[in-house]
């Protein structure tokens, strides 16, 4: 009695969620026949649309989605049974529904005049979806075999990064364009869009990163895509997400930082929209799942509730439910977290009071692959000198976990940072007993040496995990924003206007650490050129 009545309110909800979806999809993925026979037990759950997998045949292991990346073409006597199961199927609450297509096995090279069955693949899976009533596909281009597709790294090396980026990205547009053939209106739901080869290729670029040729394959589909066609970048990054601040920079690195690196950004704004992925039993096997103590999972039900709810209220719509241990479909969830997912159409509510934190050994900056200043600062040493190098201790630090420290100015030259803790640099903060993640402030007066007339003078940081913003003296010098990607990215600022030559300066930086480790961890040094 008591899911009916969660049915109803979710259905009467009329908070900025009410219209925002919720789907599911893990390891319980189920087929089409599953879904038929199941549907009024499925739909007392308060999802609003599940991603299903097709059978080769009914019963059989065959999944037709993890197919689609070889030669091996997808022929219709293989998914009939699968449209004629949806279109007999019930529907009442699982509106959007989407069909599983997975970048596996990825066996055919992109230079192959046969990788066109790719894309006849995927027109399959996406009639099939049309001719049952289904949103779209939901695609996951993860690499679950020996074939790196997108890692330019592990590509045969008969071509160049731009020779592949080129083809990668005209299979871009051959894939859309067999879809939308299919299905002009559809709407694909990406588990990670372009928003991964954006966040890997910062430190190096896209030829350095496991999914960097990624970001041509979409920027040919955004190119070739009908105007109906929506690509929903469902940023697996958020998984372990709990704050609402997480949530609102996940969205601006799909919308707005990722935009930088597409060939085609007019296209990209057009087709692209902004979802997350939360991870339900989040942690996998050293936490796990414990139905019978919530105090034992990542998520208890109330962090469930309002990790979701923020995640909807920031995205454009779609927010999908991840799990591994935990089963939907076996239908032995406990009440609560059921609760969790209609309840966060209504809001947060309190939110999880002592969440479980994943414990693991505080890393070390020293053992970070590039650590050296060597490493480090080889790009700038190019075009300036070093004049001064910052001590590694004796920086006052602190947590400013409600954020008022710029309302407060903390930045300000006589500020009396006298009781705040000393801490060093070139290490992250987790290694001297600050086990947070937040905004946080360093300051620290130095004497700066003498400056050679018409010299420029640059604050260069060696690392600042992840962003930082930046005064001298009082000013506001520069930020160093470009997302969960910018932990490891040296930076310079120019500070020739700020800099008191051969006398007492205060330098105020503000870093924010959205996960794991965080601070100022390699080192600062004051350039010229």
């Amino acid at each position: 009695m008591r899911l009916i009545g969660l049915v109803v309110l979710c259905l009467v909800c009329t908070s900025a969620n009410a219209g925002k979806k919720l789907i599911e999809y893990g390891w319980d993925v189920p087929d089409t026949g599953f879904v038929r026979a199941h549907v009024a037990e499925m739909e007392k759950i308060p999802f609003d649309g599940v991603v299903i997998r097709v059978l080769s045949k009914p019963g059989s292991g065959d999944q037709l989605g993890w197919r689609v990346f070889s030669k091996q073409p997808i022929k219709p006597e293989e998914y009939q049974h699968a449209i004629d199961d949806l279109k007999a199927t019930k529907f009442k609450r699982f509106t959007d529904n989407f069909i599983q297509v997975i970048a596996y096995p990825g066996d055919v090279d992109w230079f192959d005049p046969e990788w066109q069955a790719i894309a006849e693949n995927a027109a399959s899976l996406a009639r099939v979806a049309k001719l049952s009533g289904c949103k779209g596909i939901m695609f996951d281009p993860e690499h679950y075999s020996e074939h790196q597709i997108w890692n330019f790294r592990s590509l045969p090396k008969n071509h160049t990064y731009d020779e592949y980026a080129a083809r990668i990205k005209e299979r871009g547009r051959e894939f859309i364009r067999a879809i939308n053939k299919e299905y002009p209106d559809i709407t694909i739901l990406t588990l990670y869009g372009s928003s991964l080869p954006y966040l890997q290729s910062q430190p190096g670029g896209l030829g350095k990163a496991d999914y960097g040729l990624l970001a041509a394959f979409y920027d040919g589909i955004y190119e070739a895509a009908t105007p109906g066609t929506t690509l929903v970048d469902g940023f697996e990054s958020s998984y372990g997400y709990r704050d609402r601040k997480l949530f609102e920079d996940g969205r601006d690195t799909v919308l707005k930082r990722t935009g930088t690196i597409s060939t085609e950004p007019k296209a990209f704004e057009k087709h692209v929209r902004c979802g997350f992925g939360v991870w339900a039993d989040n942690g996998g096997a050293p936490v796990g799942w414990h139905p019978d103590d919530f105090s034992k999972n990542y998520y208890t039900p109330a962090g469930l509730r309002a990790s979701l709810a923020y995640a909807l209220e920031t995205s454009d719509g779609y927010v999908w439910v991840y799990s591994e241990r935990l089963k939907w479909w076996d239908f032995n969830v406990p009440q609560q977290y059921l609760d969790a997912l209609a309840l966060a159409k209504k809001g947060p509510g309190s939110g999880e009071k002592n969440p479980l934190k994943i414990t693991t050994p505080a890393p070390k900056a020293a053992d970070q692959k590039g650590y050296s200043d060597e490493e480090t600062f080889a790009e700038f040493r190019k075009t300036m000198t070093e004049i001064f190098d910052f001590p590694k201790d004796g920086w006052r630090f602190r947590r400013d976990e409600s954020e008022v420290g710029k309302k407060k100015g903390w930045f300000k030259v006589g500020f009396d940072d006298s009781s705040w803790r000393t801490i060093s640099i070139g290490k992250f903060w987790e290694e001297q007993g600050e086990e947070y993640d937040g905004k946080a402030w360093y300051r620290l007066r130095f004497t700066s040496p003498a400056v050679e007339p018409g010299k420029r003078v640059f604050l260069a940081v060696g690392a600042a995990d992840e962003s930082a913003w930046v005064w001298l003296n009082g000013k506001s010098v520069g930020v160093h924003d470009i997302g969960p990607a910018g932990w490891e990215v040296p930076f310079a600022l120019d500070v020739t206007p700020f800099l008191k030559p051969g006398a007492e300066n205060t330098l105020a930086i503000m870093v924010y650490d959205r996960g794991f480790a965080g601070g100022l961890w390699k080192s600062i040094k004051l350039m010229v050129k």
